[in-house]
């Protein structure tokens, strides 16, 4: 079995996901960065999301899954996990449908809670300003928690 070969799957596992269109905007006090949301990847997540917005996230800094904040209270989009991913990806917006979490990943994370492995939807993706949203979710590890506003752009 040639590399090429091997790989296909997972390429195309990781990559069907991450497409979409619709544009949004992620602003926090003194910074902001554009999105996109997976449309087209997770349409039921990213419908919801959409249908929700704006939204003003309290977030903080996670204990278990690496550089990556969550949001400091739950948010019920209405939707079944669709699309799970364990290791997101620097930029990848995520939702945790069993904790109602919205997170979002600056860095490299693998998702993890105190009891093992866990899974989440990945509806969407930082796509521009990647460097000062990251610079704004380091600081809740020692600033504790700030607000991430997310808008249709």
């Amino acid at each position: 079995m040639s590399a090429e070969s091997g790989s296909w799957w997972w390429q195309e596992r990781w990559e069907s996901i991450r497409r979409g269109d619709t544009s949004i905007a992620l602003t926090w006090e003194g910074g902001s960065a554009s999105g996109v949301l997976f449309d087209q990847g997770a349409p039921l997540t990213a419908a919801a999301v959409l249908a929700a917005l704006p939204l003003r996230v309290p977030v903080v800094h996670v204990a278990w899954s690496g550089e990556m904040v969550m949001s400091a209270r739950q948010y019920d989009l209405g939707v079944e996990r669709e699309n799970a991913v364990r290791l997101p990806r620097p930029g990848d917006l995520t939702w945790d449908p069993a904790a109602g979490e919205l997170a979002f990943a600056y860095g490299t994370a693998e998702c993890r809670l105190p009891s093992g492995e866990n899974n989440v939807v990945v509806y969407g993706a930082v796509v521009a300003g990647l460097e000062d949203f990251a610079e704004f979710c380091r600081a809740r590890r020692f600033e504790g928690v700030g607000e991430l506003r997310i808008a249709a752009a």
